[in-house]
């Protein structure tokens, strides 16, 4: 081996060593300014008194769905919109009830050891969970158990089925804009490749089809 060979070798492997930590400080550089969402449906059970969990669901037999969310950045983040995603439908909920936060009373002769925290409701700390609930009455859930039931018909499922399966993704949308779902990453980009190429089929058909009138007519 040469001495150009030799000095090779070690300028790539000093640079390598040199490279890791520049990438390494990049990631956490990136991951620090970055909203991460962890986005679930949650969904409310019952004990029975035979033992054994039942499914909560409303007078027409739809499960009581709600939102629950994990944020995973470093930092706080404010929760903005939420709804659902049934099929292709969007439909965003406006009836939701966010818990209400609680401190510790400082006044120790109090018999309240908790009392309200007078911060923001929307407001999701680092590490924090914010349970979501959907409004058990109103326009808003009327809507959407209207638009479970039709989904559900249309792909030949039990209403219940379809509220557990991924057909039916919570949606989180945040102050800065940012959305999140608690879909699939991989099921995410299946749908966002195959619904445009779905949609670009119909036109193609309803091109053809329109081309065939006209050298019919």
């Amino acid at each position: 081996m040469t001495e150009l060979e030799k000095e090779t070798i070690v300028a790539c492997v000093g640079a390598a060593f040199t490279g890791i930590p520049a990438m390494l400080l990049f990631w956490w550089t990136w991951r620090r300014d970055q909203e991460r969402l962890l986005v679930l449906k949650f969904l409310n059970h019952f004990e029975k008194l035979d033992g054994g969990e039942v499914l909560s669901k409303d007078q027409q037999g739809i499960p009581h769905v709600d939102i629950l969310i994990r944020n995973r950045s470093l930092f706080s983040v404010r929760l903005s919109a939420v709804g659902f995603k049934i099929d292709k439908k969007v439909m965003r909920v406006h009836s939701y009830r966010l818990p209400l936060r609680l401190k510790r009373n400082s006044d120790q002769s109090s018999n309240r050891p908790n009392i309200p925290d007078d911060s923001d409701p929307a407001e999701i700390r680092t590490g924090e969970s914010l349970l979501v609930s959907i409004t058990e009455s109103g326009p808003d859930r009327e809507a959407l158990c209207k638009a479970i039931i039709e989904a559900a018909l249309k792909r030949k499922m039990r209403a219940e089925e379809f509220v557990l399966s991924r057909r039916l993704a919570a949606l989180v949308a945040l102050e800065s804009g940012k959305e999140f779902t608690s879909m699939p990453f991989g099921k995410l980009v299946w749908r966002s490749i195959s619904e445009p190429l779905t949609s670009l089929r119909k036109r193609i058909r309803k091109l053809f089809s329109r081309s065939k009138q006209t050298v019919n007519a």
